[in-house]
């Protein structure tokens, strides 16, 4: 084996579900502590330490809006996270880095790493990452102050996605909010197979509660309990319908104080500092893939972008998706399980199951940095194994960005770093779009959004009858039968007038 090969050689994972008092830890304290336990979990000497010359931070939910809090904090925090974290626990590594948004982040992170660790770029690296949104908002409920600010100072990597998500057109109609964009996308695909709003939830219920088993077993769960498949499936006054077709239970939760951690070094490394190789484990392939934009995408049910990850990282692992002791598919919305367990041949009946932690509405939704837990549990499951190997499929955006891991717990091969695909471009969409819309449209999907229980509003995908050009346009407040078209039980294929407006929105009405 190749000395440069890349392995994860520790991990950690934190969760608090006490009552909000003095001592509650802000996100910063929560990575510290969990990138210490790392640490420690890989080594206790301070010379092994003194390898880590990357430091990286996922980035915090409130910071995923450039130029604007995501969500308010009035309790502040530092001015250089991954500078604090690294100061907090002793490290003064040569690159602090604040990472991208999105929730494939960790396991893209993870992918370049192991790339520069093999260069010779990087001797090891802590990757860290935490939320405390569920403190943040039960004290400001219960008119508690915290003061988590915090001067650090000095340099760190800001990093941004270069090609945005959405553009200016997109997000004034509504593709802006994740949990109204994928169901968005859930429509349709509940439309391609013909199927009922009950029926739909239902199936939803059958394909989340399984995951609940899982989370209800986990120490570090947000939320460990067992939720039968009646009570995912229907409204009720604590699963409160949220946007059709989900109710509160059916997507990611992200009120928790949670965090994790991994180190990543070189074989050569943990040899020179008494590593033993039973603490090892391989990133044996991976693949990276990114989507078009939702508007521009043909079929609003399906992700090539998905696809072509999971087969590349299978392709080049030689392996099946029937080989995998563990898998965890990111679940932030039940269509991005679907769209993954069809790209992969896997049964949606929690056999095998989907996840390791209880996936993002049971275990919990901390922000970008998901998917490292899922990393830093499949760590300690692989760890001393003979012949395992484990799936990790991570997504950011609107199913938008794609980033897979195979791990295994022995490497039978030479490590090698592999070619990253992007469908922007392999592919142009055959979808034409007209922003400004004056005439006649046809329903292609729909977005039906609820307030506290009410029916409080709705956008569209349309197509011109004239043209087949595609548009957005949100529902009339005017018009009272443009919503309930909305709330109905199919509105495909309905017929709506479009009209532009001076305020740069495309209005749809019903006659």
């Amino acid at each position: 084996m190749n000395n440069k090969t890349p392995i994860l050689v520790g991990s950690a994972q934190y969760v608090d579900r006490h009552s909000v008092n003095p001592k509650s830890m802000s996100p910063t304290d929560i990575s510290s502590h969990v990138s210490q336990m790392a640490l420690l979990d890989a080594s206790i000497s301070d010379e092994f330490k003194q390898t880590v010359d990357v430091l990286i931070s996922a980035r915090l939910f409130e910071d995923s809006v450039k130029g604007t809090p995501m969500w308010p904090n009035p309790f502040g925090g530092p001015d250089n996270v991954p500078g604090a974290i690294a100061r907090r626990i002793g490290l003064n590594p040569r690159r602090l880095i604040y990472a991208e948004v999105g929730g494939e982040t960790p396991q893209r992170v993870v992918n370049q790493m192991a790339e520069q660790i093999f260069s010779g770029d990087v001797r090891s690296v802590v990757f860290t990452g935490s939320e405390a949104l569920a403190t943040i908002r039960t004290a400001q409920k219960k008119g508690l102050e915290f003061d988590w600010t915090e001067e650090v100072g000095g340099n760190f990597e800001d990093l941004w996605p270069e090609n945005p998500m959405t553009d200016e057109y997109e997000a004034k109609h509504g593709i802006t909010f994740p949990i109204q964009v994928y169901a968005l996308l859930e429509q349709v695909r509940r439309h391609r197979l013909g199927l009922s709003l009950d029926d739909y939830r239902e199936g939803i219920a059958n394909l989340l509660s399984p995951f609940s088993v899982v989370a209800e077993k986990n120490p570090y769960a947000q939320f460990p309990k067992y939720l039968a498949k009646e009570y995912i499936a229907n409204f009720s006054e604590q699963n409160f319908p949220l946007c059709e077709p989900y109710a509160k239970w059916m997507v990611a939760q992200d009120a928790v104080n949670q965090g994790a951690a991994v180190v990543m070094t070189s074989v050569a490394t943990a040899i020179e500092h008494d590593i033993p190789e039973s603490q090892w484990v391989y990133l044996k392939s991976y693949s990276d893939c990114d989507e078009l934009r939702v508007i521009e995408r043909p079929d609003l049910s399906r992700s090539p972008a998905q696809q072509l990850a999971l087969t590349d990282a299978l392709d080049n692992s030689g392996l099946t998706p029937q080989d995998f002791s563990f898998i965890d598919l990111y679940s932030c919305f039940p269509i991005a399980i679907w769209t993954a367990c069809e790209s992969l041949g896997l049964s949606t009946d929690g056999s095998p199951p989907l996840t390791v932690t209880g996936g993002l509405p049971y275990f919990g939704g901390p922000g970008n940095n998901y998917s490292l837990h899922a990393i830093s549990e499949i760590t300690q499951r692989l760890r001393g194994k003979q012949d395992k190997c484990a799936l990790v499929a991570a997504n950011g955006g609107y199913l938008s960005k794609h980033s897979v891991g195979v791990y295994s717990s022995d490497l039978n091969e030479n490590w090698k770093p592999l070619t990253q695909r992007s469908t922007l471009g392999l592919c142009r969409s055959s979808v034409k779009v007209k922003e400004k819309v004056s005439g006649r449209g046809i329903i292609e999907s729909y977005a039906a959004v609820y307030s506290r229980g009410e029916k409080k509003k709705g956008f569209i995908v349309g197509k011109l009858v004239e043209g087949e050009q595609r548009f957005l346009a949100v529902a009339n407040p005017e018009e009272p039968k443009a919503l309930s078209v909305l709330f109905g039980e199919n509105p495909f294929g309905e017929v709506v007038e479009v009209d532009y407006h001076k305020s740069g929105l495309n209005l749809f009405s019903v006659r």
